[in-house]
């Protein structure tokens, strides 16, 4: 009886004579009512016995797939990790392909393909993604035009936003090429921040951009928030984003990082931080920097709080990034684009491989059910 209570059609008529909303439940009278079949005493005993046999089989294979999973999830860790240690980007091309010719049994979980993502943007801020170009204009000389438009910025529009000219050894986080640079975030771009109380919201009007629309490399225009036209004019008084600007939130979540794609105006919420660049066209590198795994470990250290982990404006700025020529920064970010299309082609096969196992399993078990 007990198989009988916990079978598809039981839980369907539980489902069909329930009552409540929020935890819904069943009158012992109408389950009282209930049909069940009864088969003979001795046919009971024969299906009790082969239940159990197939749930011992099902619960042997669940965990060797557990196993399965564990094994691979190392084997990925094992692989991509000899990317990451790839010594130039030559050595680097060697080491991928190698992997190339075995993507389609290699990377075949959702997890395995983030995995390899997130090392191509650590590849990336590591200066082994694309080759050093000896004749490019060295990061230096970006650097001297970023400085001298700070300063102009300063003079005129009475910037505020900057950060301690020099960096300590210790604070060269990660190996860089020769021809790059350090540079701390508050001397490469303006800060636009709204921190303090909330907007007042409306039901219509000019649309507000919270930490909650700013997701891990694009921007999600759900949910729609607005403010009206009085408090957008009110409210945005310290700077207004621009089209290529990033977006940065600083707390529930911590990081998360978008480029600005939005034509119309908004309004900006507190937890999002603003980057204008000094120099718009690093916006598209710094965004993949800002989200490797190297540069959120650092951020990470200069977080504080407990139940909502959170960093200051005025740490934020001093967060030192790796910068590499303009035109390798340019090299950099369509090679990324390259290869998180070739990740996303992996995860969409992924996903249609996985809908037409399931619609498979569904079929087979439906002519089962008829059959019997």
């Amino acid at each position: 009886m007990s198989l009988q209570l916990r079978a598809p059609a039981a839980r369907r008529y539980y489902d069909q004579h329930g009552k409540g909303t929020a935890q819904k439940g069943i009158y012992l009278g109408k389950l009282g009512e209930m049909p069940v079949a009864v088969p003979p005493l001795a046919e009971q005993h024969r299906i009790v016995a082969k239940v159990d046999e197939l749930m011992a089989l099902c619960d042997r294979l669940e965990a060797e797939q557990a196993d399965a999973a564990s094994a691979h999830t190392r084997l990925i860790e094992t692989l991509v990790g000899t990317l990451t240690q790839s010594t130039d980007a030559t050595d680097l091309a060697a080491n991928w392909q190698r992997l190339a010719e075995h993507f389609e049994t290699l990377f075949t979980t959702e997890a395995s393909i983030d995995a390899l993502k997130q090392t191509v943007l650590q590849l990336a801020v590591m200066g082994k993604l694309v080759p050093q170009d000896p004749n490019d204009e060295p990061s230096s000389k970006l650097l001297e035009r970023i400085s001298r438009e700070k300063a102009r910025l300063a003079q005129t529009e009475g910037l505020r936003t900057t950060a301690e000219p020099s960096l300590e050894t210790d604070e060269r986080y990660i190996e860089i090429p020769g021809s790059w640079q350090f540079q701390r975030l508050g001397n490469i771009a303006k800060f636009i921040d709204y921190r303090g109380k909330t907007p007042e919201k409306t039901s219509t009007g000019v649309p507000l951009i919270t930490a909650k629309n700013v997701r891990f490399g694009y921007i999600s225009r759900e949910p729609r928030e607005f403010v009206s036209e009085l408090e957008y004019t009110n409210w945005m008084t310290r700077g207004l984003p621009r089209l290529g600007d990033i977006l940065f939130t600083t707390e529930a979540p911590l990081g998360n990082v978008a480029i600005v794609d939005i034509n119309e105006r908004f309004a900006l919420a507190q937890r999002v931080i603003c980057l204008q660049f000094h120099e718009p066209q690093i916006a598209a590198y710094l965004l993949l920097a800002l989200m490797s795994m190297q540069v959120r470990r650092r951020i990470e250290v200069e977080a504080t709080g407990m139940t909502a982990t959170g960093i200051k404006a005025s740490r934020l700025k001093e967060i030192p990034v790796p910068l590499p020529p303009l035109a390798e920064q340019h090299r950099i970010v369509a090679k990324v684009d390259e290869l998180m299309t070739l990740c996303d082609r992996l995860k969409a096969d992924l996903a249609t491989a996985r809908q037409h196992q399931a619609t498979l399993a569904d079929t087979l078990i439906d002519a089962a059910l008829e059959a019997a």
